[in-house]
């Protein structure tokens, strides 16, 4: 679990939306060992920062609910390595198809022309793991993004409300940029207002898996808590925002999105997620298992300092934190981030390490919300080697370069509202 994140739903509506910020910039170029939690971590879905008003900049209502991007057929390259033809799994399914960005290797693109000044701003830090071993989610030590998978066809749908006690700090309103199901048949209704959506349903289970464990506090403090639910029934993913349970029934939550995992389809533009950059969470995120497997092919989530994300969000990123400051020596929401190839992964590092560490050669880091510095994201798990928080964690900030993946944007078939690679 993060604690104190700044989230995406805190800004307010700024700018307009930039697509490749990354192509049109052209300035110059913490870690406690231990189960990674920490007291300002930023991790998750930073939904609480997402916008004000939810940060529209006359997005329109999607029918469809997941955006207006096509999957694209190509598997292709992004910059040297050819992809593998496979996508990371979950339950059976598959956490996107395989030309989406954030399961092709960006090693061999090149640096961001601006890569010294965002890396000034990510500031001099070692990486930080937020995840921990505890699967105790009563435990103060219970760190890390849980997922639940359900079976959305055979489980009974739990009606939630877009509400919360916290209006100091959430004092807008999230359905415009939310998705939901209602009826009997479970019908994808997006944006989930209330005249679409009376009574909005999710397919929560009855003891769900939350960040930071479920909260039964009435006054609903200011939290990420996020709920990710793989539906292994369709291989579609819901994930929700601030999830307190309702005294009366249900639950209360500010923020919720559906991704249908077979698309490459964003959310439309400048609609938030349960994450303040419009992205998914799950597939983003370090899995025990996969680590442990030694090959972990998709890239990760990881936070800084909102005030160090410049007003403006790059692609793939749908959506911005405000922090004031459209200063192009920052990186926008949304940009990709890698460790340099001079960086040799020491050859005495756990199975685990070594993963993580190659994923983050190859795969890279999307800036995906604020929070604490160079905190990467993963699922709470006892399958974490103690090793792996001490390994991964020496590996500090100099190490890393931004990404500029405007060679993608260039090419034949590219679709501004897709995460295909052509």
């Amino acid at each position: 679990m993060s604690f104190g994140r700044c989230g995406q739903w805190q800004c307010v509506p700024v700018l307009a939306m930039l697509f490749l910020s990354s192509a049109c910039s052209s300035s110059s170029d913490a870690s406690a060992s231990g189960a990674g939690g920490a007291a300002t971590s930023g991790a998750g879905a930073g939904n609480a920062a997402q916008s004000g008003s939810n940060g529209h900049a006359g997005a329109g209502p999607s029918s469809a609910g997941a955006g207006s991007g096509q999957a694209g057929a190509s598997s292709g390259q992004a910059g040297g390595t050819p992809l593998s033809g496979d996508s990371p799994t979950v339950a059976g399914c598959a956490m996107f198809p395989p030309n989406h960005l954030f399961n092709t290797p960006i090693d061999g693109l090149p640096a961001h022309g601006s890569s010294a000044d965002f890396m000034k701003a990510v500031g001099t830090h070692n990486i930080h793991l937020d995840l921990g071993t505890s699967v105790d989610p009563k435990s103060d030590e219970y760190y890390g993004i849980p997922y639940n998978v359900v079976h959305g066809n055979s489980i009974p749908w739990v009606k939630a409300s877009f509400s919360t006690t916290d209006t100091a700090d959430l004092d807008w309103d999230p359905t415009p940029e939310a998705d939901c199901a209602v009826g009997a048949a479970h019908t994808l209704t997006s944006p989930c207002t209330e005249d679409k959506a009376p009574e909005p349903l999710f397919p929560i289970p009855a003891t769900p898996l939350v960040e930071g464990g479920i909260d039964t506090d009435p006054s609903q403090p200011y939290a990420d808590h996020h709920i990710l639910m793989l539906d292994a029934d369709t291989c579609t993913l819901w994930e929700t925002y601030h999830s307190y349970p309702d005294p009366k029934g249900g639950w209360d939550i500010f923020g919720a999105a559906f991704f249908d995992l077979k698309s490459n389809a964003l959310r439309p533009a400048d609609w938030t997620s349960a994450d303040a950059a419009g992205f998914a969470i799950l597939p983003l995120l370090l899995r025990a298992d996969e680590a442990s497997s030694g090959s972990i092919k998709h890239a990760l989530r990881f936070t800084i300092d909102s005030g160090k994300i410049r007003n403006e969000y790059t692609w793939p990123a749908r959506h911005l934190t405000s922090n004031g400051t459209t200063s192009l020596t920052l990186p926008p929401m949304g940009q990709a981030f890698r460790i340099k190839a001079s960086y040799a992964i020491p050859a005495n590092f756990n199975t685990q390490s070594r993963a993580i560490l190659q994923a983050l050669k190859t795969y890279g880091m999307y800036l995906a919300d604020g929070g604490s510095s160079l905190y990467i994201q993963g699922e709470p798990s006892a399958s974490w080697a103690d090793d792996t928080f001490d390994q991964v964690q020496s590996v500090p900030s100099s190490q890393f370069e931004a990404v500029d993946l405007s060679d993608i944007s260039k090419r034949a078939g590219f679709d501004p509202n897709s995460a295909t690679v052509p």
